[in-house]
């Protein structure tokens, strides 16, 4: 029989007695080195024997953040409901010391989808919406700060009868009582293109009642574009992304960009990147696409700083040069903007977080076919910037769990 476990090891029986641990950022000095600064690092706790990975996160006005995520064992996240051995949970923790402790879960009752786009909406009303599912989108609320969920809304399709789906960070406005009036927010519909291909439509919608119903569509035709393989020409687009307000007023949005036409045959997403567009009307008008970060970099966040920078916090799926691996470095990283998202200090990129990998055949969703080697093994994640110019950024690294990161961008 084992053992008693005496009072002074009980901090090594249960990983929520975890907190933070040193950690180190890096920022490429844009001549080939890094300079490093210190961070803290810690993993979201597990719950009920199962990896927690986050998919989106939020502040509130009570001194809380939220995290919404997924336990599971993500070899089966994408496997159809029912399948035996492969439990999924929708859950969400709170963090009233910026991320160095967190509650409990709470579970979202007859929930098990990817919880994204989580927003809080003033007087303890928090939501996150579903996406990409094969039976509808929807909204689930919380009028408790996330305590218990007792609504549940189905999404409309767009005005052009298809579903919006979405991922990243919606743009909230709020009155001076801090009561959400304005949501808006980046999606993506699906149609198929000319040269039979699908293609990613991007949109930005508009809600004010709290996400329960959707108008002013948009599809900017400037967030359309065109790429020549092999003497064919196909029409590409973007998707999924954030939305942040600058501070002289303007609207930026980051999209994922449809992946470059030479990589089409191998039907992978992780072979897509980033691209902003910025509205100076309120959202009536975009710039033309301005490709910020290439093929194998997206799942992107906005924020902005106290100081009035924006940082736009990415995963790193692969990392790649001229078309062919540069390193087997994957996982998280950020770019700042000091223009009010003009332009982006690529070359000064701050790596968050990363591990040497590629995806192994034991790794690979049981119900895919093939082996490929530039699978996923890290993706989706959340940041919120801190009254304090920090910023609080959590991913989920597959081997692992959902990996949180405190760090502060230079002044």
């Amino acid at each position: 029989m084992p053992a008693e476990i005496p009072p002074e090891l009980q901090y090594f029986t249960d990983d929520k007695s975890l907190s933070w641990c040193e950690h180190w950022v890096y920022r490429l000095d844009g001549s080939g080195g890094r300079t490093s600064q210190p961070a803290t690092f810690r993993f979201l706790p597990s719950h009920r024997n199962q990896m927690v990975f986050p998919w989106s996160m939020a502040k509130m006005d009570n001194g809380e953040v939220a995290v919404a995520a997924v336990a599971c064992d993500m070899g089966n996240l994408k496997s159809p409901s029912g399948v035996p051995n492969a439990p999924k949970q929708t859950v969400l923790a709170f963090s009233s010391d910026q991320g160095a402790t967190w509650s409990d879960y709470v579970e979202v009752e007859g929930c098990e989808s990817r919880p994204m786009m989580l927003i809080y909406l003033g007087n303890g009303e928090l939501s996150f919406m579903t996406s990409f599912e094969a039976s509808g989108n929807c909204r689930y609320y919380s009028k408790d700060f996330g305590r218990t969920w007792t609504e549940r809304v189905t999404m409309d399709l767009a005005p052009n009868g298809l579903q919006v789906s979405s991922e990243g960070n919606s743009l909230v406005e709020y009155d001076d009582n801090g009561i959400a009036i304005a949501l808006a927010e980046t999606g993506q519909t699906m149609h198929k293109g000319s040269d039979g291909h699908f293609v990613c439509r991007g949109c930005v919608r508009w809600s004010y009642d709290g996400g329960r119903s959707w108008d002013r569509f948009q599809w900017p035709k400037e967030w359309l574009w065109q790429d020549t393989h092999d003497g064919q020409t196909y029409e590409r687009g973007v998707g999924e992304g954030a939305l942040v307000r600058a501070a002289n007023g303007w609207i930026v949005a980051a999209m994922r960009t449809d992946m470059p036409a030479r990589f089409m045959p191998l039907g992978h997403d992780n072979f897509e990147g980033v691209a902003v567009s910025i509205s100076k009307d309120d959202g009536e008008t975009w710039s033309p696409l301005n490709v910020v970060l290439d093929l194998g970099r997206h799942h992107m966040n906005l924020m902005r700083l106290p100081n009035d920078d924006l940082v736009m916090a990415v995963i790193r799926r692969l990392d790649f040069s001229n078309d062919r691996l540069a390193s087997y470095r994957r996982g998280c990283d950020a770019v700042v903007s000091h223009d009010n998202g003009l332009t982006w200090d690529v070359e000064h990129m701050y790596v968050l977080d990363e591990f040497s990998a590629i995806c192994t055949p034991r790794e690979l969703p049981s119900h895919w076919a093939g082996y490929r080697w530039f699978s996923t093994i890290c993706g989706h994640h959340g940041s919120v910037a801190l009254d304090d110019g920090s910023v609080l950024t959590t991913y989920g690294n597959y081997r692992n769990a959902g990996a949180l990161i405190r760090w502060r961008p230079d002044a």
